[in-house]
């Protein structure tokens, strides 16, 4: 294959620097471009001049976003690179100086240099994730983290305002009949949005509560109200710039809430025809958010050759790391997390919503035997990823083949639910693998470290478990 030049892209927040580097050793040429549309035009006009050419950015899904989608929507191909793997290689050869002309020259050499090993095109970019599941999905984790952290915050004011309402509403004050976490009602939120000075709630009568949590009166409501004046007794007088924190924490809590609730709705509503979504919500446990998140993140099966791929791409896999004569496995630290959380959450709901399956007795045993809950949650998610990958690369193969998909698809989900009984393992090191016997320790040694270790043993002391038997005898 013969050598070809380069345009190394270098994206920011305006536009983006190009140095096209050729084979015969000039002066790299540099050219810029706004992201605007006529700026991206004119960039796809300059590429289209330059003939067989590699494209390669520094980046993806960031800032060279409306550059990608430029290059696809003409069919140029294009090679994304990490701006860390980009950094090494200019400082090794182009030195420690930096800017935009020379960090897109770097992408180019970097580009060139891949391709003379043979080794570019796994950065060629041949998938591209839907975005606009992607973006719902990854909003609605980013706004429960909010609501996740404005709660924690809402509790520690609080606390500090009156700490036998804290405990009431935590369902700890042994004075108050009030049972499990207040802030998740609504009618608690609406009221401390309502009045925020706790101190007023002492004059209130069961009509003003009423009116203050929303109008509406019910059994359960009536015997909170009742408890609450019972706490309110204790009240004392607070600073108003704690009643203006409390109010400004419950009124964002309260439109977290509602925005998640219209994500929520929105992936409902443009999910009801994706075949993969509507299959993998066929087994119990499994919901529209966690079957959109997981197929948001795999972007699209045919990125992996096996189901080892995905499980390490979601972290639940294990890689070599070896030396000498030792050999060991080790999890990987990059993987997608957004993936693994997706994963770890259908496993947990799948063993509760389906305790007869076999993967629910296969969990229930290694807790039993000795297992944390999030180890032996992770062995149940590894084993969902086969099952998964089977799935889902059946509905990829027969996209054109009408209602054959969604049956053939439905067979697998019968002939799957209940697997994971230690007969179709195809990955023999991984931690899943361990059988159903009862566990010396919380950690997982595969049959080949045994033996290694057995046989080390034996070569540092030959004679004694020999000599051993032969004194009991």
């Amino acid at each position: 294959m013969r050598p070809r030049s380069a345009i190394g892209i270098d994206p920011d927040a305006k536009g983006i620097r190009c140095s096209l580097v050729g084979i015969e050793g000039d002066k790299p040429k540099m050219k810029g471009f706004l992201v605007t549309q006529k700026g991206l035009e004119g960039f796809i006009r300059w590429v289209k001049q330059k003939g067989d050419i590699i494209i390669a950015i520094e980046g993806s899904n960031g800032q060279s976003k409306p550059t990608e989608q430029a290059l696809r929507a003409e069919g140029l191909v294009f090679y994304s690179f990490k701006p860390s793997d980009v950094a090494k290689f200019r400082k090794a050869v182009l030195g420690q100086n930096k800017n935009n002309d020379i960090d897109a020259e770097s992408v180019a050499r970097y580009a060139m240099a891949l391709e003379a090993q043979g080794k570019l095109n796994g950065n060629k970019r041949v998938w591209f994730p839907d975005t606009e599941l992607q973006g719902l999905t990854r909003s609605h984790e980013q706004k429960t983290n909010q609501l996740t952290a404005e709660v924690n915050r809402l509790w520690k004011l609080l606390r500090t305002v009156s700490p036998d309402l804290y405990l009431a509403l935590g369902g700890v004050n042994p004075d108050i009949e009030i049972n499990g976490n207040m802030l998740q009602n609504q009618g608690i939120l609406t009221l401390l949005a309502e009045k925020p000075d706790i101190v007023e709630w002492k004059t209130f009568s069961v009509m003003d509560f009423q009116e203050a949590m929303g109008g509406r009166l019910y059994t359960g409501r009536q015997k909170l109200i009742q408890e609450l004046q019972k706490v309110a007794k204790t009240f004392r007088p607070i600073p108003s710039s704690l009643s203006l924190m409390i109010e400004d924490s419950v009124t964002q809590i309260l439109l977290l809430k509602k925005q998640l609730k219209r994500i929520h709705d929105m992936l409902e509503q443009i999910t009801q025809d994706n075949k993969a979504i509507s299959i993998l919500r066929g087994y119990n446990g499994i919901a529209t958010l966690t079957a959109s998140t997981l197929i948001a993140e795999i972007v699209n099966i045919r990125r992996f050759v096996s189901n080892d791929g995905l499980a390490c791409y979601a972290g639940l896999g294990m890689i070599d790391n070896s030396t000498g004569e030792r050999s060991n496995m080790v999890h990987s630290s990059l993987f997608n997390h957004r993936l693994k959380d997706a994963l770890m959450t259908a496993a947990k709901n799948f063993v509760h919503f389906n305790p007869g399956s076999h993967l629910a007795g296969y969990y229930r045993n290694l807790v039993k035997d000795g297992m944390s809950v999030t180890e032996s949650r992770k062995r149940v998610a590894r084993a969902l990823v086969r099952v998964f990958f089977r799935v889902l690369y059946s509905i990829d193969e027969k996209t054109n083949t009408g209602n054959t998909e969604c049956a053939d698809a439905e067979r697998e989900i019968k002939r799957e639910n209940d697997m994971a009984n230690g007969q179709v393992r195809s990955d023999k090191n991984h931690e899943s693998n361990i059988s159903l016997s009862p566990l010396k320790n919380h950690v997982t040694i595969c049959d080949d470290k045994v033996n290694n270790r057995f046989d080390r043993r034996e070569r540092k002391e030959p004679g004694k478990k020999l000599n051993k038997s032969a004194k009991s005898a």
